[in-house]
């Protein structure tokens, strides 16, 4: 994937994207389809989007970035806000240029997404929502122990029950070395600020076509909550994909696109 880094406010951001290269400090251009922006989950970062690039990106204009403290961004800690990393978000969007775009986000970035559309009503021309609902249901000892990493009282975790028992040792590892890249101080800031998230009866109010997608082996509570999720939302459907846990992303990325790819194409007729 192409890449550089973009100044956003005062914090150099390090973006992905298709197409061809442009010159330093000048935004990705649009050449093809409708643009995506697409959102990391906690502790991620950019990079995790690039199977979904590679099915998608040949149709539409991609673009992902690192939020602040993570992977290749500035910064050392998370935002810690779930509306203040839609406030940076928007600012992306502003300095990208964005019209009209998409936003798919996974796990905390699905919340960053929907803040977004809450913020900027009528901005958005469609949410793809990966793995999270309405909202995040963490268990206190999922704190607790990113809290002991951070302290240097534990290694770093790595559950491989957020995958689907066919996901291949490949796509485990990757996973893994991709979460070595964001420091663990952010990755507990991320933590928090989805357990705070409470968007509450405001998703009600959200009239953006939205598509909610997950994988059949995703955690219960996320199914529960992404259910939650498609009942409030006034425009919404539901979908489950085979072969794939909570990490969607980078199990079932060509799955994923062409689904993604059915939805925009539909929205933007």
């Amino acid at each position: 994937m192409p890449n550089k880094y973009l100044q956003i406010n005062d914090v150099a951001t390090f973006v992905h994207h298709t197409g061809p290269c442009t010159l330093p400090g000048s935004p990705p251009r649009r050449v093809q389809g409708q643009s995506v922006l697409c959102l990391h989950g906690a502790g991620g970062n950019g990079n995790l989007f690039s199977g979904l690039f590679g099915s998608l990106g040949h149709e539409h204009s991609l673009v992902a970035f690192d939020q602040p403290g993570h992977g290749r961004s500035g910064e050392l800690d998370s935002l810690g806000d779930i509306g203040r990393m839609a406030d940076f978000t928007l600012s992306l969007v502003a300095e990208l240029g964005l019209e009209n775009a998409f936003l798919l986000g996974h796990d905390m970035g699905a919340a960053v997404a929907l803040e977004c559309a809450l913020k900027a009503p009528g901005r958005f021309a469609g949410l793809v929502i990966c793995a999270a609902g309405d909202r995040f249901l963490l268990p206190d000892a999922a704190l607790e122990q990113a809290r002991r990493v951070t302290e240097g009282k534990e290694r770093r975790p790595f559950d491989p029950s957020l995958f689907a028992p066919e996901t291949p040792p490949d796509t485990l590892k990757r996973a893994f070395m991709e979460g070595l890249k964001t420091d663990p101080r952010a990755t507990l800031g991320d933590l928090e600020a989805c357990r705070d998230w409470q968007p509450g009866e405001r998703l009600g109010d959200l009239q953006t076509s939205t598509f909610i997608v997950h994988g059949e082996a995703e955690i219960d509570w996320v199914k529960e909550r992404a259910e939650a999720l498609a009942e409030i939302l006034p425009n919404a459907q539901l979908e489950t994909l085979p072969s794939a846990g909570h990490a969607l992303l980078v199990e079932t990325p060509e799955r994923l696109g062409a689904r993604v790819a059915e939805f925009i194409s539909r929205e933007a007729a």
